[in-house]
């Protein structure tokens, strides 16, 4: 296990994590506050955005297979083998290109705006928005082939800061743009053409450090692509099943309650997805070595990275979900400057599933990385089918809040089941223990308990006394959570790296 190339990953990650976050910090309140009809405007940016979501299916489950195929075999010294499965997903990912510009012309003589039942944009315009989009998703598909085959070579980190760059770029566009109040398709266009430019720099640099990761027909065959692309296809369906996720309740609530509910379902969903971050930084600065271990087969090393990392997610999963919690009313009125956007319902139902899929997201990270991922997979798409059906019959009777109970139902059951084939990973004598599941159970029952009351009346407290209360809640369970799940083991690790790099450079 490579403690410095963790921290480098950790840090490459930290940094997305700060993108994303000073994006959903600056480009939301852009929108409300310089367009008219601010709210139901940013309302349907999100609609035609998840409206073209579901193209991600064609093509990134092929990418990510390919990419954790291809590190397997390099790191067992199959070089031949590793080129062979890029240049079949590379077959695979030009036909996928190709279906998808077909969609997006398709768009361009469709009623798109009277489909989805936009009010403040032109139909045309929404059309072209969305063949912008696809453009650009297919765009993102070539730049995610690319920058992500550093994992080959073990330097993932270095596809996260071209990744990490790229946003931050993209993001500083769409912002001055929308300052000046431009279109939803000039929006679009700037989306498209950051991309378009990080795809020749990354190739560019690969070139120059890493010949052997540059794409090539040259190898494989057009008839061996089906060793990439059924099992490749279980990652589409999971990418299928995060569509469902995460763009299919904003397409039901903007169809059902229209676009105000959905800035509020939407706002209220980035709070704490900006908030879970930190775990999935934590949970994702590993992956390079989950991959690396499960192809030399070092199972002892392994189980030893799934508890320490297990012990780091449960100690900031309850606090850091209770305590965004207790801070909504706080984060609303400063981000936004619309504290009549907090409802407690959504925030508390909210807070639970992030809870739960802060979990969840770590234990498949294990399946992911290791390409064990078929059943989850498929359990995972019915699972988020149903709760589409279901969500779409109790939103009409207890609005947004019926939805996400709903989800968190979904969220509980693939947790579950991902936590299960977690443990067929192992070979029986190095099974991970399932001991610190129930405690974590336990401590986010009693911290959302404790919770419920201040979250119900603290809408209408003064700011300064939300955020004591907040950070009192996050510290008390932060604590609690250092001793119940033993975080003193993790600790001792990186003292342990620094006593003897310090004896190292005493000598």
């Amino acid at each position: 296990m490579s403690l410095r190339r963790i921290l480098k990953l950790l840090g490459a990650f930290f940094m997305s994590q700060g993108v994303a976050t000073l994006s959903q910090l600056i480009v939301p309140p852009i929108f409300l506050h310089r367009y008219p009809h601010g709210v139901e405007m940013y309302g349907e940016w999100v609609a035609l955005t998840a409206a073209v979501s579901y193209l991600t299916t064609l093509h990134g489950g092929i990418q990510t297979y390919a990419n954790n195929q291809m590190t397997l075999h390099y790191n067992r010294g199959e070089v031949t083998e590793a080129k062979t499965v890029q240049s079949n997903a590379m077959r695979i990912m030009m036909m996928m290109a190709l279906l998808a510009a077909g969609i997006g012309v398709a768009f361009l003589f469709m009623p798109v705006g009277r489909w989805m039942g936009l009010r403040f944009i032109s139909s045309r315009a929404a059309a072209l928005t969305l063949f912008l989009f696809v453009l650009r998703l297919v765009a993102s598909w070539v730049f995610g082939f690319v920058a992500n085959s550093y994992q080959v070579i073990g330097k993932l980190h270095r596809a996260a800061v071209w990744q990490n760059v790229q946003r931050l770029v993209a993001m500083l566009a769409l912002a001055g743009f929308l300052w000046v109040r431009a279109s939803f398709p000039v929006l679009a266009v700037t989306q498209l053409a950051t991309v378009v430019l990080f795809i020749l720099l990354v190739v560019a640099e690969l070139r120059l450090r890493a010949r052997v990761l540059l794409p090539s027909l040259r190898y494989g065959r057009l008839r061996d692509i089906s060793a990439v692309l059924k099992p490749g296809g279980y990652y589409m369906l999971m990418s299928l099943g995060g569509f469902l996720c995460w763009q299919g309740p904003v397409l039901v609530i903007e169809k059902i309650l229209g676009p105000a509910a959905v800035a509020v379902f939407a706002l209220t969903r980035v709070v704490f997805n900006m908030s879970r971050q930190i775990l999935i930084t934590m949970t994702y600065s590993i992956s390079q070595e989950t991959i690396d271990l499960v192809a030399r087969r070092s199972w002892a090393q392994l189980r030893r990275i799934y508890d320490l990392s297990e012990r780091v997610v449960l100690l900031l999963d309850a606090s850091i979900s209770v305590g965004v919690l207790l801070a909504c009313p706080l984060i609303l009125n400063v981000w936004l400057h619309n504290g009549g956007l907090y409802q407690p319902g959504v925030c508390m139902l909210m807070a639970a599933v992030s809870a739960v899929m802060g979990i969840r997201e770590h234990k498949y990270m294990f399946q992911r990385q290791s390409n064990r991922h078929e059943e989850v997979a498929k359990v995972a798409f019915v699972v988020y089918l149903g709760m589409i059906l279901a969500g779409a019959l109790t939103i009409k009777v207890w609005g947004v809040e019926g939805y996400i109970a709903c989800w968190l139902v979904a969220e509980l059951l693939i947790a579950t089941y991902v936590i299960r084939q977690n443990r067929k990973l192992f070979p029986a004598e190095f099974l991970p223990s399932i001991a610190p599941l129930p405690r974590a159970v336990a401590l986010l029952v009693v911290g959302f308990g404790a919770a419920a009351w201040p979250v119900w009346h603290d809408g209408s407290w003064p700011l300064l006394r939300v955020g004591a209360v907040a950070a009192a809640g996050t510290l008390v369970l932060l604590a609690v959570s250092y001793f119940v799940f033993g975080a003193r083991a993790v600790q001792a690790v990186f003292e342990d790296r620094l006593r003897r790099r310090f004896a190292l450079r005493q000598s």
